[in-house]
């Protein structure tokens, strides 16, 4: 079982072979005990005084640290409204991105950019500390942020970074070793990574350039219940959410498949940006309640020998399934499907081929705009 993956290792190629990393054998130049910055910035956000984004090109490709950026590829919080960007539109060299808010459940965001990613975490904040919600949390924890190296920590204002420091803090790391560097949109360093491009009038996000860490919460034991609010689940619940929508894995799938149900399966992986753009329109499907739309892993659907894994082959994709048989699924490399993925009118159009469906009317837009934006379980 591999819970936490890499979606690529292409900045540590680069500064291996560029000769950038520090040589362990010489010695390392000694660094400034954590400090907090004066005003806001240390008081709210714990950035540090003396290593942060106007410095923190001097304290790069050191062999004793690590280095964390803690954004989503896209966060769901509207940070446009305090001038930010909800996309991980650029990091800085060497900088692995290890999402926050799946780490822990955030609290605190400005209200100007409204309520941002609640799903599943590893670990639960409240009044009594950090409790672990999975068997495996402390172990993914520690290998993402190694106790015996100096942590630099960064997002894109300071928050999220703050956030991880306080954890991982109060979980047992030492502080003198913990750094919030602060925040992306303020750093004007020399080794930016930019990942946002525009050409022809579309945008694109260069995610394949990003050493990404996610969570497949699916293959995790989980240890607390779910919260008080969550209602009942049926039997067959995985008590997990990813865009809102319940994640399933093979065996649900198939005793939803022996019971005949006609339902759509929004496919997914964890990590793909067409995924995140296309979400909020399978939302508002699912949201007129004109059948049950479910979400699920192509790794989990590929590993286990499902249907859908034989059919599909890259996301994002919707399945859908009439009296228990796979009636269609769109092809996200298909130029003739395009046209499905544009809004939630145009989805349900498209599923009211194979079961009863009225079009449903809605305002997202998806931003997948070309085949190149799909991607592919076999890299």
């Amino acid at each position: 079982m591999k819970p936490v993956k890499t979606i690529s290792a292409v900045l540590a190629a680069l500064l291996v072979l560029g000769g950038c990393a520090h040589d362990s054998n010489s010695a390392l130049p000694e660094l400034p005990a954590p400090e907090f910055a004066d005003g806001l910035r240390g008081e709210q956000f714990g950035i540090d005084k003396n290593i942060n984004e106007a410095t923190i090109d001097q304290y790069l490709f050191r062999d004793d640290a690590v280095y964390r950026d803690m954004r989503m590829l896209r966060d769901e919080a509207e940070y446009e409204a305090i001038g930010g960007d909800s996309w991980l539109s650029g990091i800085v060299e060497g900088f692995e991105v290890v999402p926050y808010p799946y780490l822990c459940n955030v609290e605190g965001l400005p209200e100007e950019v409204g309520q941002g990613y609640h799903g599943e975490t590893l670990f639960t904040h409240d009044e009594n500390g950090y409790t672990a919600n999975y068997e495996e949390s402390m172990d993914i924890l520690e290998y993402l942020f190694p106790k015996d190296k100096v942590i630099f920590l960064m997002c894109g204002g300071g928050g999220y970074a703050g956030m991880t420091r306080n954890m991982l803090i109060e979980l047992g790391w030492d502080e003198t070793k913990i750094y919030n560097t602060g925040g992306f949109w303020f750093y004007e360093g020399e080794h930016a990574v930019t990942l946002k491009r525009e050409e022809n009038g579309k945008t694109y996000y260069d995610f394949h350039k990003v050493n990404y860490h996610y969570i497949d919460f699916a293959t995790l034991h989980r240890l607390t219940p779910l919260a008080p609010d969550a209602g009942e689940e049926p039997e067959t619940s995985s008590g997990t959410l990813v865009n809102d929508l319940e994640l399933i894995n093979a065996e649900q799938l198939a005793q939803m498949i022996s019971r005949q149900e006609t339902f759509a399966v929004s496919v997914y992986l964890p990590g793909c940006s067409s995924c995140a753009a296309f979400a909020p329109v399978v939302k508002e499907v699912a949201a007129s309640g004109q059948v049950p739309v479910y979400i699920m892993s192509l790794d989990d659907a590929k590993e286990n020998g499902t249907v859908i894994g034989e059919a599909i082959s890259y996301t994002p994709s919707v399945a859908v399934f009439k009296d228990g048989q796979l009636a269609g699924w769109l092809d996200a490399s298909s130029d003739a499907d395009l046209p499905h993925y544009k809004n939630a009118q145009s989805l349900s159009e498209w599923m009211g081929q194979y079961i009863e469906i009225d079009p449903v009317t809605g305002e997202a837009d998806s931003q997948i705009e070309d085949c190149e934006d799909a991607c592919s379980v076999l890299g």
